[in-house]
């Protein structure tokens, strides 16, 4: 069935590149999957949710649109919420870390400033020029972040050059004295003969962001957000775990059940679950009672689990890869309520 038009939630996803791939990935994996009717179409349907709409757009314009109201939900970088919120209470944060996009906005020297690594050292830096009549330069296309963080760490006296190419190249070309720009390993950097120089200003990752505006008191929104966080949240805790299942043999369901749980950490999420076995050999004679023991446990733990059930005498050890793992409720739309007020 279509949703209503006034009940349709617009859902913003970048438009290109890495973070367009990361997300189709991360919806796929949740049973989720973005249709478009034309790879120049910058509009698309999300099979799987009905009455959603998916908007593509700059990750940019994904948090001014969400900050205005135009949108109700994005994905988009965390270094360009802090860097175009402001005090926007508007804006809201609801998932702060998808797994993905993950980057680091530093500050970048020339390689050959020997004396400059810390931000100590910038700091000085940009007193010393000011003696000399001169404001240290630093290209960046965070303004606002940076001023921010420099005020911070009392590095005063300098200029903020707008950069919106290359920033790598700033120095080289002469029009700024060191850059900040965010990298995820650091080789265009070390490629323009630059050097970080003090840890990271800011740490980034992929963001799920709402509109408190559009968000709050709609309640067919709310269900489908609902939907979709309950679908993020049991697929990232689900590939945290495997499923094992194995055949026992045993004088009651009972001693089993104490066999398996001596190790109460490898004994399930709650505990193991265990039910007869028809042995396709009874009717051969007396056999020995078999149960079929299954417990899900963390990645980490699944070898010292098959250890511990073949030492009990388990047999036939089967695993599988969890795909989604329920809690009672949503975390993540708990808070958001709690937020929305």
């Amino acid at each position: 069935m279509t949703a209503a038009k006034n009940q349709v939630l617009r859902f913003a996803l970048p438009s290109k590149g890495s973070g367009y791939d990361a997300s189709l990935a991360l919806l796929e994996s949740c049973g989720l999957r973005v249709v478009r009717a034309n790879p120049r179409q910058y509009t698309a349907t999300l099979r799987g949710l009905d009455g959603v709409e998916v908007l593509l757009h700059r990750p940019t314009e994904i948090v001014e649109k969400v900050a205005e109201g135009g949108i109700e939900l994005g994905i988009t970088g965390y270094d360009m919420v802090v860097e175009q919120r402001g005090d926007d209470e508007n804006l809201l944060v609801i998932l702060d870390d998808l797994g993905f996009w993950r980057v680091e906005l530093v500050f970048a020297v020339p390689q050959g400033w020997i004396d400059v690594s810390s931000w100590r050292d910038l700091a000085d830096l940009a007193a010393e020029m000011r003696s000399q009549g001169r404001r240290l330069r630093i290209a960046t296309k965070y303004p606002q972040t940076v001023r921010r963080f420099c005020q911070e760490q009392g590095i005063t006296h300098f200029e903020l050059i707008d950069s919106q190419g290359s920033t790598e190249a700033a120095p080289s070309l002469g029009y700024a004295d060191l850059i900040a720009d965010i990298t995820e390993t650091g080789t265009a950097i070390r490629d323009n003969k630059l050097k970080i120089v003090g840890g990271p200003i800011l740490r980034s990752q992929a963001v799920l962001i709402g509109s408190r505006r559009m968000l709050r008191g709609n309640e067919a929104h709310l269900e489908l957000v609902r939907q979709l966080l309950e679908l993020i949240e049991a697929r990232r805790r689900g590939r945290l775990f495997y499923s094992l299942t194995a055949n026992l043999p045993g004088s009651s369901l009972e001693a089993v059940g104490r066999d398996v749980t001596a190790r109460v950490e490898l004994a399930g999420l709650q505990g193991p679950t265990i039910a007869p076995v028809w042995s396709k050999f009874a009717a051969a004679g007396a056999v020995p009672q078999w149960y079929a023991v299954n417990v899900v446990v963390p990645q980490e733990e699944m070898l010292p689990a098959i250890d511990h059930l073949r030492r009990i005498g388990a047999v036939s050890i089967t695993t599988l890869p969890v795909q989604h793992v329920f809690h009672a409720q949503s975390e993540a739309f708990v808070r958001l309520c709690r937020a929305l007020g």
